[in-house]
């Protein structure tokens, strides 16, 4: 039976723009593709949005055997974490919102002497230690674990640490409350290492360099920052 002409006709020409239609949903799906490649990562809000204005400090608490390991442990975090946030406070560099107007009056190696004068307040609750301290705003970080080489290494070296979180409000009459907590902020050094670790690093540098990445996952706690660097 012969076909229609008219109906041959359409069919060709279906046939035609078929492969054209295809590459117009392909390229249409490759410039998606692009374009989404091209978006900036997502910006992560700080956990805590309570620093505009306040004065800040930052006290570290480590135990005794992890003092005598890593004599300055709590000074080298403690300014880690002030160097990081000082930073982001400067106007010069950025305008963060979060630390418009913040100040840091007082330095960490001060917060370190008023720890050694007065050794009693380690048996003391935080919300008591803060008021003394002459700031409004107090990040109070409890070392739980500091390693720089994983279980059983002798020659492997690999950074890992944990730390308990807390923000110290301060009140103009000199009460004090923690208004935000986070347990179990991890870190390690150096990124992507196996698990058993690595040769060669040394402890001095895995030290130097854990304390930096622990000092800026501290910090992030409080400012905005990019979602890939978390």
């Amino acid at each position: 039976m012969n076909e229609n002409p008219l109906r041959h006709g359409l069919r060709r020409a279906a046939f035609i723009l078929l492969p054209s239609s295809l590459l117009l949903v392909i390229s249409s799906c490759q410039l998606i593709g692009v374009g989404a490649q091209a978006l900036p990562p997502a910006t992560i809000v700080p956990q805590y949005q309570g620093l505009a204005g306040q004065s800040l400090g930052v006290m570290v608490w480590a135990d005794r055997g992890m003092r005598i390991e890593w004599e300055f442990i709590q000074l080298d975090l403690a300014n880690a974490v002030h160097a990081n946030l000082q930073a982001a406070a400067d106007p010069k560099k950025a305008k963060v919102k979060e630390l418009k107007g913040t100040t840091f009056p007082v330095l960490p190696r001060s917060i370190i002497r008023f720890q050694q004068d007065n050794p009693e307040v380690e048996g003391q609750a935080i919300t008591a230690v803060a008021p003394k301290l002459g700031v409004s705003r107090l990040i109070y970080v409890e070392v739980e674990n500091f390693s720089t080489r994983p279980d059983g290494g002798v020659e492997l070296f690999g950074g890992d640490a944990s730390v308990t979180l807390r923000m110290v409000e301060v009140s103009p009459d000199g009460t004090a409350k923690v208004a935000y907590e986070e347990n179990d902020v991890t870190a390690s050094w150096p990124p992507d290492a196996p698990r058993e670790g690595r040769p060669t690093i040394g402890d001095r540098r895995t030290y130097v360099e854990l304390i930096k990445t622990l000092g800026s996952q501290i910090a992030k706690r409080f400012v905005p920052h990019p979602e890939d660097e978390q």
